[in-house]
């Protein structure tokens, strides 16, 4: 499988796990998430692989000059929908394109460093990155829906997955 269609698969088990959630806990503040929600979680999924679609066609892409896109955060339905349309922009990506990404260390404004990377290393990233929020995710649905059925493999990497079944 390639980066594009990993992310494609992640993407579809993104909504697939926003469904469970109700149109009124989507957006409520969870003590569990420091007063941050479900809604948050999956928008700032949204912003990494909506920058990477956006700026991909550029010579730099730069995380931290991503569009945050509110109304995710709050309208689940609105937030499938960006998830949907994500999707077919991702099919137009070719991850053989070299490009850089300006990296980002220090909390003080300092030295951003610019790295030579390609979109399929972009997409590995952004997909990564959602597989971990998606591990926050699935813990708070375990507290506020737990009669739900959550994939057990929601926010487990695909290598740790491959090494509990060779394991168990």
């Amino acid at each position: 499988m390639n980066c594009k269609k990993g992310a494609l698969q992640l993407i579809d088990s993104i909504i697939s796990t926003m469904e469970l959630i109700g149109d009124d806990l989507y957006d409520t503040p969870l003590e569990l998430y420091n007063g941050s929600t479900f809604g948050k979680h999956f928008r700032h999924i949204y912003d990494f692989f909506n920058c990477l679609v956006e700026q991909s066609d550029g010579s730099c892409i730069d995380y931290c000059d991503r569009h945050r896109d509110s109304e995710i955060e709050s309208s689940k339905s609105y937030a499938i929908n960006c998830f949907k349309q994500l999707t077919i922009r991702i099919h137009d990506l070719s991850e053989e394109s070299e490009m850089m990404v300006q990296a980002d260390f220090e909390i003080s404004s300092g030295l951003r460093p610019i790295v030579k990377t390609s979109v399929g290393r972009e997409i590995m990233y952004a997909y990564d990155h959602a597989v971990h929020h998606l591990a926050i995710i699935k813990i708070g649905l375990k507290e506020k829906c737990p009669h739900a059925l959550i994939d057990n493999n929601l926010g487990v990497a695909a290598s740790t997955i491959r090494h509990q079944y060779a394991h168990d």
